[in-house]
């Protein structure tokens, strides 16, 4: 028996010291993970409360267990450093690799969790509704869902987007579509990246009925931490454009992709935009763009209200195809 309580008090010990330990000015003492510094707030993963967001001027000393990433002036990008308590109030040592420094609480503004380049299987992701009905002298139905699912486990990362729209008028269809995205990510270090992406394009209305794409290229993946996330992509792409009047047209298209995603406001606030932009290498086509831009507010860990533009144009084919969809609506996140 006593041999049982020395192991479970060992076993809680070093779980306490794995946890980072946040000082409150008001004397509180409070344990859990730091994941974030940003816009005045302090946020605190915790087994007990969830993620708790603290005010940053609220805060006497801090320790964190794992390196964190800090972006200042006067620091080397990307830099990493453990932050040791001082014994002082309202000062910190951030011990790197190959220094030691003690600075002010005040001086920093920007503080960051990075996530691991290599890892176990980690998931996340949204679903975006959005929807409207009216009646008056007609009756409108419009209906849309979209979906981001990501996921990464060790060098790989895969990447699925899907959405789907319908409007109708009284018993006309006036817009009905849908398409969808996967894309396969394989690092080659911390940055760079070779990507496959295969895309499916579906619209039951307009003469340009169906578009296909399959492409492959390097990319570069700008920053990836609790703030946010940027990346862009080269790719050499097969398109297909598949008309209900006319015969298909296949060509090969060099084009560029991109996703932006950045926190705001101790992460209550997300600007994200992502989207694709190919030129034909033959005169299939002028230019095929698809671009999506938005703000999400999150009311919650897991709801969010958002509001987005999204724009889809092919130029120069047999059937010139433009057009831009705003929305609002509720989004559930994970």
């Amino acid at each position: 028996m006593t041999k049982f309580l020395f192991s479970m008090a060992a076993l809680l010990l070093s779980v306490a010291a794995q946890a980072d330990t946040v000082w409150m000015v008001n004397g509180d003492r409070l344990t859990g993970k730091v994941t974030l510094l940003d816009g005045g707030k302090l946020l605190l993963e915790t087994d007990y409360g969830g993620t708790i967001a603290l005010q940053w001027d609220k805060v006497r000393e801090l320790e964190t267990d794992e390196p964190m990433q800090f972006r200042m002036p006067d620091l080397p990008v990307d830099y990493q450093a453990r932050l040791e308590t001082s014994g002082e109030a309202g000062k910190v040592i951030l011990a790197g690799s190959d220094q030691r420094r003690e600075m002010a609480l005040t001086e920093l503004d920007s503080i960051v969790r990075p996530h691991p380049f290599l890892g176990d299987w980690s998931f996340g992701g949204t679903v975006d509704l959005a929807g409207d009905w009216r009646l008056n002298s007609h009756r409108s139905q419009d209906f849309s869902v979209a979906g981001n699912f990501q996921g990464r486990h060790g060098l790989w990362r895969h990447s699925l987007r899907w959405d789907y729209l319908r409007k109708k008028q009284d018993s006309d269809l006036k817009s009905h579509r849908y398409n969808g995205a996967y894309t396969l990510d394989r690092f080659v270090s911390r940055r760079m990246f070779w990507q496959g992406r295969a895309q499916y394009d579906r619209d039951f209305l307009e003469d340009l009925s169906r578009r296909s794409l399959l492409g492959f290229g390097p990319g570069y993946q700008f920053w990836d931490d609790e703030l946010g996330a940027f990346s862009v992509s080269g790719l050499l792409a097969k398109v297909r454009f598949g008309y209900r009047t006319a015969d298909d047209a296949n060509f090969y298209a060099l084009g560029m992709g991109w996703d932006y995603m950045r926190y705001f406001g101790g992460k209550q606030f997300q600007l994200f935009t992502h989207g694709e932009f190919y030129r034909p290498i033959g005169n299939d086509a002028d230019y095929n763009l698809k671009a999506e831009v938005g703000l999400r507010y999150l009311v919650t860990n897991w709801a969010s209200l958002y509001a987005k533009a999204t724009r889809s144009q092919v130029a120069g084919a047999l059937e010139n195809v433009a057009e831009t969809r705003f929305s609002v609506g509720l989004g559930v996140t994970w």
